[in-house]
């Protein structure tokens, strides 16, 4: 969703009756898509994640840990600091990376046990306190410059320019 407009599941979902029972930041619904239909915007083949989850898999993240802020996408939080960042930002790292080293080869098994585990410790834990949660109108990797850049974490998915021997098997005939 390009806007920061508010959504809701679609009503046929199995989560269109969901009640959030933590608080702001801690629950996150993901989607594929959104649709508008009547005055609502609906999103489709949603799921529920904590906030670990949406920290690590976000597209761009950014932690100032002396202003006890983040910024990941296009969301603002306050953060209380802690042994969480070093984990998050490490994880980010190599997370992101291998598992596009895996998708790439077409191997899903080749992708470090290790890392599968500590994956799930971390997305598994208590939620992450995001508090003064708020939707900004840009996301953080369109905003920072210069040396602030560094601080960034990003992953861009490369363009799938779509399978390759489906090309050469036409070509072929």
């Amino acid at each position: 969703l390009d806007s920061n407009s508010e959504v809701s599941p679609f009503r046929g979902s199995a989560n269109a009756d969901y009640q959030m029972s933590g608080q702001d930041g801690d629950e996150w619904m993901v989607f594929s898509d959104a649709m508008k239909m009547g005055r609502f915007n609906s999103i489709m083949d949603s799921s529920l994640v904590f906030s670990p989850f949406v920290l690590l898999f976000a597209k761009a993240l950014m932690i100032d840990e002396k202003k006890n802020e983040i910024r990941f996408d296009k969301w603002y939080a306050a953060i209380d600091n802690g042994p969480w960042v070093k984990e998050l930002m490490d994880l980010r790292k190599r997370v992101l990376p291998q598992f596009k080293e895996a998708i790439e080869a077409r191997d899903l098994a080749q992708y470090p046990r290790d890392l599968t585990e500590r994956i799930a410790k971390f997305c598994c834990r208590i939620p992450i306190k995001l508090a003064k949660v708020e939707p900004v109108g840009r996301s953080i990797d369109e905003e920072v410059t210069g040396a602030a850049a560094k601080h960034l974490s990003k992953f861009e998915w490369p363009k799938d320019d779509g399978p390759e021997e489906e090309e050469e098997e036409e070509e072929e005939e």
